[in-house]
């Protein structure tokens, strides 16, 4: 998606990504121009669907980071969840912690977990008194228990 900036960016990032991603079709692929009030900016939105999740990975623009940097960090983030066993990607695990807190227990595998799942966790347990563990799995997945 792109506001106010010239297309020819966001078609660099969807260049980019697509070089990174080669098993994604060229149909999985769309550059949106969102009205000018909406920018000035760009983001890369890769989106994986599946039957019980999908994992959105977001890569936003900034001023010095080209195109194809930005392109080619997002990309990697989402080969690695796609490389991976594991149900969330560190942006959902995040948001995972206060369901499975108020439900009182169950688990999810993540991968490398973010310093917002750690912050998440650390906020649920101090105003819940609930403790998860964060197990690392043999493959590199983590293991988020409750209860």
């Amino acid at each position: 998606l792109h506001a106010a900036v010239p297309g020819a960016i966001a078609r660099r990032l969807v260049g980019r990504a697509s070089g990174d991603l080669p098993h994604w079709d060229e149909a999985d692929f769309s550059v949106r121009e969102l009205p000018v009030d909406q920018g000035p900016g760009v983001i890369l939105l890769l989106e994986a669907a599946y039957e019980h999740v999908t994992e959105v990975v977001s890569g936003f623009g900034q001023m010095g980071v080209t195109a194809e940097r930005l392109a080619r960090t997002a990309s990697a983030r989402m080969r690695g969840y796609e490389e991976s066993t594991a149900f969330a990607g560190p942006y959902l695990a995040d948001q995972l912690v206060l369901p499975f807190v108020l439900a009182g227990g169950g688990l999810f595998t993540t991968v490398k977990p973010s310093g917002h799942t750690r912050t998440a966790l650390d906020i649920a347990a101090a105003f819940t008194g609930r403790r998860a563990s964060l197990t690392r799995l043999p493959g590199g997945e983590h293991r988020v228990a409750f209860g």
